[in-house]
């Protein structure tokens, strides 16, 4: 690919004491580990049917990506989302973060523990561009790195694992766990997971 297209996605950068690696990445998903299967309804013709929503007014159509495009507040004036402001928990505006990609970020040695207190959001597979060899050799031994992420301008600053196993170099991106303790003789509040079914396995790494 050429790396001047506008498509093609900026490598991975990060800085060990100075001296930079960077990696191409592909996101590894489960529908590429184990496959993939979907049902598809049909008409009577023996079409495809397309999904589509009804707005409560009855005037509009949706049809599937019309509604990433913006928002409704609740009073129905729709905002595109450039107008859109990320808020604190004080309600105070947030400057927005760009994305990460292309710019080097500094990375901290972490426990491997480290990695259980964070939701793994996303995972992506790493082929080294360029690569420090005391990064490699660190990496190899089985040290992880924690350092800054964004994969798109966000108002939140993202993190990340960088990590290497016998299948090879990888990228798990995290959002830190909020741990909720109980009490004896009271039932603790278990939160449905409707992903649960799409969770990668780790064991495979």
């Amino acid at each position: 690919p050429n790396p001047k297209d506008p498509r093609v996605a900026k490598p991975i950068v990060v800085s060990l004491e100075g001296i930079e690696s960077s990696f191409d990445h592909a996101k590894v998903e489960r529908a590429r580990l184990y496959g993939a299967r979907r049902r598809l309804p049909l008409d009577s013709t023996g079409e495809a049917c397309i999904k589509a929503a009804l707005t409560t007014d009855g005037l509009y159509l949706l049809q599937a990506g019309m509604t990433a495009q913006g928002y409704f507040d609740e009073s129905g004036r729709w905002w595109q989302k450039n107008q859109l402001v990320g808020l604190d928990a004080d309600g105070q505006a947030l400057p927005p973060r760009p994305s990460t990609l292309g710019l080097a970020q500094v990375l901290e040695p972490v426990s491997p523990l480290a990695v259980l207190a964070c939701a793994v959001d996303a995972v992506y597979g790493l082929d080294p561009l360029s690569i420090d060899e005391t990064l490699q050799a660190r990496l190899t031994t089985g040290q992880v790195y924690r350092f800054d992420f964004n994969y798109t301008a966000d108002f939140h600053q993202g993190q990340a694992f960088l990590l290497k196993n016998a299948e090879g170099f990888f990228c798990l991106v995290g959002t830190p766990l909020t741990v909720a303790w109980s009490e004896p003789g009271k039932v603790a509040a278990v939160a449905a997971d409707d992903d649960a079914a799409d969770e990668l396995d780790f064991e495979m790494f």
